[in-house]
């Protein structure tokens, strides 16, 4: 929201969405090609809840606006 989170602001950079709930475990890898990525687990609510059907995911992240935003 434009706030430094050491100033008490944040922003959510990803959150659950469609079949994508809980994403969380995350981190940040730099991409030589592809520049920083946000990595996490989660679960697909179409597959299950159970600790073997947890999900891998990735997205892009940009910081072009001089916050993360993460990209497709």
């Amino acid at each position: 929201d434009g706030k430094l989170c050491t100033e008490g602001g944040g922003t959510i950079v990803l959150g659950s969405h469609g079949d994508v709930y809980g994403p969380g475990g995350q981190g940040v890898y730099d991409d030589p090609t592809h520049g920083p990525i946000l990595y996490y687990h989660y679960v697909n609510t179409t597959i299950g809840y159970a600790d073997g059907q947890k999900q891998f995911g990735w997205n892009k992240l940009d910081f072009s606006s001089g916050w993360p935003v993460t990209a497709k």
